[in-house]
């Protein structure tokens, strides 16, 4: 049988940490794709952007704990990064900015109400 119209996306990291590298004879049937992560300055922008937008809704003070935050942040997540390496018997150790986006997506649900300080919420980050 013959497949027509079709179109076929995938997506692959570098070979190693259990993953195995693909030879050229595969790798020709496809169009190569590669995009680099974003710089340190780009993921701190685009975060910083998110959360003062988030923290519109609270107490002006609150303004003051956002580059802490979130250099902490892209701090923690690079040397988790690079230090925290996957191995073929701890494979799950690949790092991306999902995961960092998942700690901000943590944050966002606190309301108002529910954080009467700039102390609980640097608790929920460090949480």
């Amino acid at each position: 049988k013959d497949i027509e119209d079709t179109t076929l996306v995938a997506a692959c990291a570098p070979p190693g940490g259990g993953r195995q590298e693909m030879t050229p004879r595969f790798v020709r049937h496809f169009t190569m794709l590669c995009v680099p992560p974003p710089s340190e300055q780009a993921t701190k922008t685009i975060l910083s952007a998110i959360f003062n937008g988030f923290l519109s809704d609270f107490p002006t003070d609150f303004k003051t704990i956002s580059q802490p935050i979130v250099n902490a942040s892209v701090e923690a997540y690079n040397r988790i990064s690079e230090e925290l390496l996957p191995t073929p018997a701890k494979s799950h150790y690949t790092f991306n900015l999902r995961d960092l986006s998942k700690v901000f997506q943590g944050m966002l649900m606190i309301m108002p109400g529910s954080c009467p300080n700039r102390e609980v919420m640097m608790r929920l980050w460090l949480h």
